[in-house]
């Protein structure tokens, strides 16, 4: 990038030679930041509106401390940005990047000469030093980091403590012919089934996709989303993630930045209505040619027999193929109806650092939960099970859903 330290001097720079600033408010580098992730191999979750956003909205509630690092050079020129916070799980002081599970791919803003300078040793030297900066950490907890991004090595996931996460992310080619997409991914079947659903829902008058065109629409189609999903959650025994403190505030906040007028796409809301209702939801963020699904709800009524899920993600794609995105990603997991789509896996690591002996003991325990669950996650009978047990401990718990017979 224009006014960077020249090559031989960059070649010859240690990591104790960076600047380190760190920043409770991602606001103080906004100009900085919006020209970095204009470069960098990112991702919508490292965008200064999405991490702006859920600063002021979720890390007060969630009594997180937000710990935003900027490296720059001598010269002061911006190369990296860490958006960091840090949170206490019991005795231990665990740094993250911020977003939580919210955010199902999570990085560095890295400008391509530095990443390219960050070797391995580097790397833990750079972070050694952001232990030390940020102060009062036991240890890094980097999770869901791709090991490379746009074709470009993540160099926070390259460290020597890295380890296969417990889940990498599907994702998909675009061109802009849908046909051509379309036949790649088994086309003949889904347009047998996309025919199957017009003929069955032409006594209703069909369905339409909806994308928010307004801000009071989207911020409509958010709130249906969240009855939806919660129902959702009651009935397989899950912790509402949305309920947590500052979720749907972080969430409602992005609606309101993507109507601002900035020309943000860090959220946008695509709707199946049949028969004058919504039956299904798509919330993602766009980034460099790249869909990223935040979350997606569907209906639990009469329509949930002609799978609205999917008839949406049909339109979604097809529409995100004549807006002329590369690629397209639904999040973590291995649900159904990602597999029909998602024919490439991004290898996603989690690098676990400890910075004290208290994190020394916290990354063992971190290490051993991961070993169990990809086991569990490797077993397709062992982790339907696990499924089962956890939906009947809740109506154990709790008794059965609103909506049960």
């Amino acid at each position: 990038m224009d006014g960077s330290t020249p090559e031989l001097h960059r070649q010859d720079l240690s990591a104790s030679q960076l600047q380190l600033e760190v920043s409770a408010s991602a606001a103080t580098l906004e100009t900085d930041w919006r020209r970095l992730e204009k470069c960098a191999a990112a991702s919508v979750y490292q965008s200064f509106d999405w991490i702006d956003c859920w600063v002021a909205r979720a890390t007060g509630p969630q009594k997180i401390r937000p710990a935003i690092v900027s490296v720059r050079y001598a010269d002061g020129t911006l190369v990296a940005i860490l958006p960091l916070g840090v949170e206490r799980l019991g005795p231990f002081r665990i740094a993250r990047f911020l977003g939580g599970e919210h955010a199902n791919i999570r990085m560095g803003l890295l400008d391509p000469e530095f990443a390219a300078w960050l070797t391995p040793a580097r790397t833990t030297a750079l972070l050694d030093r952001v232990g030390k900066a940020i102060g009062h950490v036991d240890l890094f907890d980097l999770d869901a980091q791709p090991v490379r991004f746009h074709g470009e090595i993540n160099p926070l996931a390259a460290v020597p403590m890295a380890s296969q996460a417990r889940c990498d992310v599907g994702m998909m080619r675009l061109a802009p012919d849908f046909s051509t997409v379309l036949a790649a991914h088994r086309g003949a079947k889904k347009s047998k089934k996309r025919r199957w659903q017009a003929n069955t829902l032409a006594p209703v008058g069909g369905s339409r996709l909806i994308r928010a065109g307004a801000q009071a629409e989207a911020e409509a189609i958010l709130e249906a989303y969240f009855a939806q999903k919660a129902e959702w959650f009651r009935g397989n025994g899950i912790a509402d993630s949305f309920a947590e403190p500052g979720v749907a505030d972080f969430f409602r906040a992005l609606v309101a930045r993507r109507w601002t007028g900035t020309g943000s796409t860090v959220l946008d809301l695509d709707a199946v209505e049949i028969d004058g209702k919504v039956r299904a939801i798509l919330g993602s963020g766009t980034h460099a040619g790249r869909l990223s699904g935040y979350f997606m709800s569907v209906a639990n009524d009469e329509w949930r027999r002609v799978s609205p899920g999917e008839l949406m993600l049909f339109e979604v794609i097809s529409a995100s193929c004549e807006r002329g995105l590369t690629s397209l990603d639904l999040g973590r997991g291995d649900e159904r109806y990602k597999a029909s789509w998602l024919d490439e896996i991004e290898p996603h690591v989690r690098a676990i650092i400890p910075v004290t002996l208290m994190g020394t003991l916290a990354a063992a325990l971190f290490r051993a939960s991961d070993r169990i669950e990809r086991a569990a996650r490797d077993n397709p009978k062992l982790w339907q099970a696990l499924k089962r047990l956890r939906r009947w401990r809740r109506r154990a718990e709790n008794g059965p859903p609103a909506d049960a017979d």
